[in-house]
């Protein structure tokens, strides 16, 4: 298939206009099983998840300018994740965070203003933790996606793949 300079050019614009900004809660690792569940528990449904989380709303999730629920939900997922963020009593572990000092510090400072209520608290910390610039997320490998979500990658993949062709 012959692609011309134009279509390159086009397809290229497009990949960039598509691409999401960085959010606070790319760094979780759970099964799709576990976000699930937390959505469950906190009665968030998918649709809601995604106006949540989507880039036109970064500010009001940056401003913690959510539900409680929302911030309910993030503690779950944080609940869940391998590298445990929080110390038996409930309360931010910057060691246990693996947080570079210079990250640790600005959490630290950031975490003065932390409310008491246990969701808002840890909804805070993830905020911090990202403004702070923790944790840095490195995508090398995509051996760590759970099986459970090879399916719907490999159908979104093949949709994509779709939309690949080009009649010129």
């Amino acid at each position: 298939m012959f692609i011309t300079r134009l279509a390159i050019f086009v397809l290229l614009i497009v990949s960039i206009s598509q691409a999401r900004e960085n959010q606070p809660f790319d760094f979780f690792e759970g099964t799709f099983g576990d976000f699930t569940d937390c959505l469950r528990i906190n009665n968030i449904t998918i649709e809601e998840y995604e106006k949540f989380d989507d880039s036109n709303n970064l500010d009001n999730v940056l401003r913690e300018n959510v539900e409680l629920k929302y911030k309910c939900n993030i503690k779950c997922q944080l609940e869940r994740e391998p590298t445990k963020w929080l110390n038996a009593r409930g309360e931010f572990d910057l060691k246990a965070m693996k947080a570079t000092s210079k990250a640790a510090e600005s959490i630290s400072k950031c975490m003065e203003k932390a409310p008491k209520e246990s969701c808002a608290y840890v909804y805070k910390l993830v905020i911090c933790a990202f403004k702070a610039g923790h944790p840095v997320i490195k995508f090398e490998s995509y051996d760590h996606i759970p099986e459970e979500t090879a399916g719907p990658a490999a159908e979104h993949q093949d949709y994509l793949d779709d939309l690949d062709t080009l009649d010129l």
